[in-house]
């Protein structure tokens, strides 16, 4: 059926009707599925929570394992490694510190006498362990080493300079002479071999005025080796060393020899008594009480002679020079040879000592002699035996 309006168009329900025809007929629905009963529910409810529990559990077991076993072994074992890179950097500093301290004891050799030195390279870099490291023998290589070295130094300026012109300077020592240079060589560290210096002697020769008992007891002759010493409050300071004995001065004081004699004289004499004085010209006396009627007397004879008298009038040419040249050559040298054969002597004697010594030695030894007080602590003593001493042995 169909509906028109007024204006002849089809009415919308006549149109919905007839669509409504036209489309297939619904299928019905499917019937729901019936609900499970209440204590199917509560299981499978059950089973979901069991199932949680579980998984929380196997997680907190894994979890306290990581963080109670596994996490300290790594950690461990990451400690591990850091230490033994540590020990291995501490290892190779150590290897090349000692490389360094082989490099610096055989520096400045030449290199025919440093073939150790490459050895002991090699011996560092192979060791494995700081036991292998502390073998390695430098000081006893690097003493071999220098000692040969200075030897051959020594043997070779032996030739030029001679054996007592030549000192060694090693650190705050001075050995002079090739017997000591070559004694302190075998002896010394090669720390201080390596800063040693051999040269020649260069010497200037200085006068000493001292007493008898400072002056080596006026024991020394010309030619002697002598040491001085300074006495600094409680000690004593060595300042010259082997310095030798050029000359010998006495002082040119009046020289004189007494005698007395006693007498006794038998037979009968007068009474008389008195002193009397015979008279030798000034050369000699006699004095003396002299008993008349006694049978004692005593006689007493001097012996005078003024050698600075006796020189000037050498000079003058008032005594025959060659006369006494003879009678006066070495004076002051053999009165020293009878006072040491006698065994008497002036002990209040001084003497003008002409030494060789170093000019470093000079400095010193003139600084303490420019006053009395100074020079009153200085004490000269034979270093090596003079030739009276090895007499009739």
């Amino acid at each position: 059926m169909a509906y028109r309006t007024e204006s002849g168009a089809e009415d919308i329900v006549s149109r919905l009707e007839a669509l409504r025809k036209r489309a297939p007929p619904r299928a019905e629905a499917a019937p729901a599925a019936p609900s499970p009963p209440p204590d199917d529910r509560r299981k499978k409810l059950y089973r979901i929570v069991g199932v949680a529990v579980i998984i929380i559990i196997i997680f907190g077991i894994f979890f306290a394992g990581y963080k109670l076993l596994i996490k300290p072994m790594e950690e461990k074992a990451k400690l591990t490694e850091q230490e033994a890179a540590k020990a291995k950097q501490a290892f190779v500093k150590a290897q090349n510190q000692k490389i360094a301290e082989i490099e610096q004891a055989f520096a400045g050799l030449p290199p025919k006498y440093a073939a150790e030195k490459e050895q002991l390279i090699a011996q560092v870099r192979a060791a494995k362990s700081a036991a292998e490291l502390n073998a390695v023998d430098i000081k006893g290589a690097a003493n071999r080493a220098w000692r040969a070295y200075l030897n051959d130094e020594a043997e070779a300026k032996k030739e030029v300079f001679g054996e007592d012109r030549m000192v060694m300077i090693a650190g705050n020592q001075t050995y002079k002479g090739y017997a000591k240079i070559a004694a302190a060589i075998s002896t010394l560290d090669y720390n201080l071999l390596r800063s040693a210096v051999i040269e020649q002697i260069r010497t200037v020769f200085v006068p000493v005025r001292l007493p008898r008992e400072q002056a080596a007891g006026g024991f020394m002759m010309p030619g002697d080796f002598v040491n001085i010493y300074y006495k600094n409050g409680t000690e004593a300071v060595e300042i010259v060393t082997d310095a030798r004995v050029v000359a010998i001065l006495r002082a040119a004081a009046s020289i004189s020899l007494s005698e007395t004699e006693n007498k006794i004289v038998s037979g009968q004499g007068g009474e008389a008594k008195g002193e009397g004085t015979i008279s030798t010209g000034g050369v000699s006396s006699l004095t003396g009480p002299i008993s008349i009627g006694v049978r004692q007397s005593s006689s007493s004879t001097t012996y005078t002679v003024d050698l600075k008298e006796v020189q000037k009038a050498a000079a003058a040419n008032k005594i025959d020079p060659s006369y006494i040249e003879e009678a006066l050559r070495n004076y002051g040298i053999k009165l020293s040879q009878l006072e040491i054969e006698s065994q008497v002597g002036n002990f209040d004697e001084e003497y003008l000592i002409l030494l060789e010594m170093r000019e470093e030695e000079a400095k010193a030894l003139i600084s303490k002699s420019l006053s009395d007080k100074e020079r009153a602590n200085l004490q000269m003593v034979l270093s090596k035996p003079s030739p009276w001493m090895t007499q009739g042995r």
